[in-house]
């Protein structure tokens, strides 16, 4: 926004600090006005024909712009891919313990991602650890996104809520 001396503009439509207009007057005499209140000429809309300026605190301006985008920053959700690791010989409760924390992810809004990690002999029964990420998907009462993917020694999953 250009303000005071920058707006570069021959005439302009003036509207004083209460909304009301003074209609088309000279850049110079919008300016005075803008000084003789203790305030600043701001252009609102440079793309008219006149140009659109008002008389106001630009720095209270600017400011009331800034705390409301932050107000709007922080009322937003953040929602995250949060991963849960298993392996290929966890034990039963193991597996009851971590759905029980995938739901809890889950009802907070975030997505799962399921990696399974696999160690020297393990690599040869990749059916038996994609098993285990069948079941925990059945846990949380959730289906697998894709197929499971395996990338080296780990297979990666995603899932999505059931339809």
């Amino acid at each position: 926004m250009r303000v005071n001396d920058k707006i570069r503009a021959g005439k302009v439509l003036l509207i004083d600090e209460n909304g009301t207009s003074f209609g088309v007057v000279p850049l110079f005499t919008a300016i005075a006005k803008s000084r003789e209140a203790g305030l600043d000429l701001v252009e609102i809309s440079p793309n008219n024909n006149p140009v659109v300026c008002k008389i106001m605190d630009f720095g209270k301006f600017k400011y009331d712009a800034e705390k409301k985008e932050r107000e709007n920053k922080a009322k937003s959700k953040h929602f995250e891919t949060k991963e849960i690791r298993l392996s290929a010989k966890i034990g039963e409760h193991d597996l009851r313990v971590k759905a029980d924390k995938a739901k809890e992810l889950i009802a907070k809004g975030h997505k799962i991602q399921v990696s399974l990690k696999m160690r020297g002999r393990e690599n040869i029964f990749v059916d038996r650890a994609i098993e285990v990420i069948r079941r925990f998907a059945e846990m949380v009462e959730m289906d697998l996104a894709e197929q499971p993917k395996k990338m080296g020694n780990q297979i990666r999953v995603n899932l999505e809520p059931r339809k």
